[in-house]
């Protein structure tokens, strides 16, 4: 693989964020900041009269949820709304919900919509957002994205998805905005998975990953071309769990070391297609992005991860190498800064980050290798002491 080639030969210039990247409200959008004011959109009625945004918002603000009907994760956080959130209508903050189906609606999707809407049992205002004007101006990244709005339409945080430990969350945002003091949750290291793999999926994805270990050689090129031994195994863990996402992941990046990129890229259109909510998700793609040299997808994914795990060690470790890419050594120092301060980083990332990259976020002389060691480990496509395997062995599932 030739990530290291890719990790220093930076092509791409951006704009840095003003603001540091690691804040939660920046980066769950890709169009403002924390703290920049929405456009007053033209919303229209759904289970009422429409009008513009400011007509909703309450004398404290205004939480808003995007939401669709072909988002799996809708459902939960509008029925969650609906039983916990609309308390804060008391302190001044009301709750609207606001489909994005599609730009242009039809009757029959509007019917849909209402359909859901009963189904769900809501009774908090359901609006569309007129051609998705506010939906693309502030660059929502996941459906749905819950936002918190003062009462002059400035984003005071944005919480993408609905993860294991969005009830939570949420909550503890809206109260640390209106000035709720309560008592800060310890801290959940152990990261959630909505999905587990079923059906032995999960053993037939560890044995394609060994595979292609043995097909690689000590520089990390590939010998012979596509192993088309693990490809098997992957995608047999896929038969038995199509909603198992490592395994596409996986068969992407043995593709991309291949030079078969029309190949990885129609693995990657299955991952598109799927709703990621937990941090270890959004962490584990923004990698396996990054490994594969794609950046826009890979910072989309870290954007993802801090807004629901600002501080995390593997995060911060792909945004010191994305910043590099870029020439943004303003964002690289950020990066690596809070990466040195991280108790856990060395833990997590299985070197001291110290010895990887220096105080201003470049990689270390001599530690190119170690970093892309570090960015495998990470991803969990290898492991220290893994022997050989053969290619006709059998899997031994769990019991």
């Amino acid at each position: 693989m030739k990530f290291l080639k890719w990790c220093l030969c930076a092509a791409v210039c951006l704009t840095a964020i003003a603001s540091p990247w690691w804040s939660a409200s920046a980066f769950a959008l890709r169009g403002i900041e924390a703290g920049g004011k929405i456009p007053d959109i033209e919303l229209s009625g759904v289970t009422g009269e429409g009008g513009k945004l400011s007509s909703f918002v309450g004398p404290k603000g205004l939480v808003v949820i995007y939401w669709a009907t072909w988002s799996s994760r809708s459902p939960a956080i509008l029925q969650f709304a609906e039983k916990e959130l609309r308390r804060y209508e008391k302190l001044g903050l009301n709750v609207i919900a606001v489909n994005a189906d599609h730009q242009e609606m039809k009757a029959e999707d509007f019917a849909a919509v209402r359909e859901k809407v009963k189904e769900l049992g809501l009774t908090l205002p359901v609006l569309h957002d007129k051609g998705l004007v506010g939906y693309n101006a502030i660059g929502v990244i996941s459906t749905p994205t819950t936002l918190i709005l003062d009462n002059t339409l400035a984003v005071k945080d944005a919480y993408p998805g609905f993860p294991s430990v969005a009830k939570d969350d949420i909550p503890e945002r809206i109260d640390a905005f209106l000035g709720v003091v309560r008592e800060k949750r310890a801290e959940n290291a152990q990261y959630l998975l909505d999905h587990k793999p079923k059906n032995y999926a999960l053993q037939y994805y560890n044995l394609g990953k060994r595979l292609f270990l043995t097909a690689r050689s000590p520089s990390g090129e590939l010998r012979g071309g596509v192993p088309e031994s693990a490809i098997d195994r992957l995608n047999e863990a896929i038969r038995r769990d199509p909603e198992y996402f490592r395994p596409y992941l996986l068969k992407a990046i043995i593709y991309h070391a291949a030079r078969e990129y029309a190949v990885r890229d129609s693995a990657l259109d299955n991952i598109r297609k799927r709703e990621f909510g937990e941090p270890y998700e959004h962490r584990v793609l923004a990698l396996g992005y990054l490994e594969m040299g794609m950046d826009n997808n890979a910072s989309d994914h870290l954007k993802l991860l801090f807004s629901l795990s600002p501080d995390d060690p593997a995060g911060l470790f792909g945004q010191t190498l994305l910043s590099q890419r870029r020439n943004d050594a303003v964002g690289a120092k950020k990066a690596a800064t809070a990466l040195f301060a991280s108790p856990k980083a060395k833990e997590i990332l299985g070197e001291d980050p110290a010895g990887l990259f220096t105080p201003d976020g470049a990689v270390k002389p001599g530690a190119e290798r170690a970093v892309g060691n570090t960015l495998e480990r990470l991803l969990d496509i290898e492991k220290k002491g893994q022997g050989m395997i053969r290619p006709d062995a059998p899997v031994q599932p769990n019991p």
